[in-house]
């Protein structure tokens, strides 16, 4: 990509209204000459609905209205409503850092043109600092936060996609509902030769916002367990990893008190990962991507057992 013609920014909505009116309002006002704002809404009540059409009004943006299809399902039908050839996504309790954040977006991919995501850092809404629970990267938080690196994944509370890239692959797999969406899309892009690159100069700051958050115990740890073990069989078709994984969510499952929604997890992942119209596996090239940037940092089975299995599940953090 050597040239740009615009940016699509897509917000999925579900209530949250002051705060969704302040992340459209931080679009706005990026000093980029040519954005398209659209509002994918999974939900709201009426007037949190009546009030974001008639701001559209005013402010030349378009609101679409799915019911809560789904995060994945959110991002496919927002993402596709436009043309640019670059596509940024935030989540509607964030907003953008500074005004100049999708400019150098703009100027990330057209330099790179292997580029398929660009990963902004995701500061807490309220001290500035890391938003602990965004950082999903296998690098310690403290240390690489304001360095860049390539990555395997990107977070979905602030990123960029190539619109090629994001063509290219089947989009977000919707059967995944929620949680893991961004890991699916990001294995789907190596695939096709794209890199993925966290870049601290692009950045939200992000309220992680309890209204409308799923918890552990309402149901996230089971799509956690039923993503990722779905995901890995997906992307590498090993049993053996599949069954490791599942005895290592076991072990966590009922340390923090969730065996149950654990094993529902590991039963539908199963089922998921059967499925007659699932991709092929990564080719050897983006296996090895892979496993340079996402598994071999999290170091050997007996680290990963201690800070990963053996932690209790609490709000701020995931796996």
């Amino acid at each position: 990509m050597n040239t740009c013609a615009g940016i699509d920014v897509v917000i999925l909505t579900l209530d949250r209204l002051n705060d969704t009116l302040e992340c459209i309002q931080s679009v706005l006002n990026q000093d980029y000459p040519d954005i398209r704002l659209w509002i994918v809404d999974q939900g709201s009540c009426e007037e949190t609905v009546t009030t974001l059409k008639d701001r559209s009004k005013r402010d030349n943006f378009t609101v679409v209205e799915t019911g809560l299809t789904g995060v994945p399902a959110g991002r496919n039908t927002g993402y596709r409503l436009g043309n640019a050839p670059i596509i940024v996504s935030l989540d509607n309790d964030a907003v953008f850092s500074d005004t100049s954040v999708l400019t150098r977006v703009e100027r990330r991919f057209v330099t790179e043109a292997r580029l398929g995501a660009l990963a902004f850092a995701i500061h807490d809404y309220a001290s500035g600092g890391p938003d602990v629970g965004s950082w999903g990267f296998p690098l310690p938080v403290e240390e690489w936060f304001d360095k860049e690196f390539l990555a395997a994944r990107f977070c979905g509370a602030g990123h960029a996609i190539s619109r090629r890239a994001f063509e290219q692959t089947e989009g977000y797999d919707e059967a995944l509902f929620f949680f893991g969406e961004e890991l699916d899309l990001s294995w789907s892009m190596v695939d096709y030769g794209y890199l993925i690159r966290y870049a601290p100069e692009t950045s939200v700051r992000h309220k992680s916002s309890e209204e409308g958050r799923i918890h552990w115990s309402d149901g996230r740890f089971y799509y956690n367990v039923r993503n990722i073990l779905y995901l890995n069989y997906k992307y590498f078709r090993r049993p053996t990893q599949f069954f490791n994984y599942a005895i290592g969510y076991l072990i966590k499952g009922a340390f923090s008190g969730l065996f149950s929604a654990t094993l529902k997890g590991i039963r539908d992942a199963w089922k998921l990962s059967r499925s007659d119209d699932i991709r092929p596996p990564l080719g050897v090239a983006a296996r090895s991507y892979v496993q340079r940037y996402e598994f071999a940092p999290r170091g050997s089975v007996w680290r990963r057992l201690r800070d990963e299995v053996l932690v209790r599940l609490t709000a701020r953090n995931a796996s």
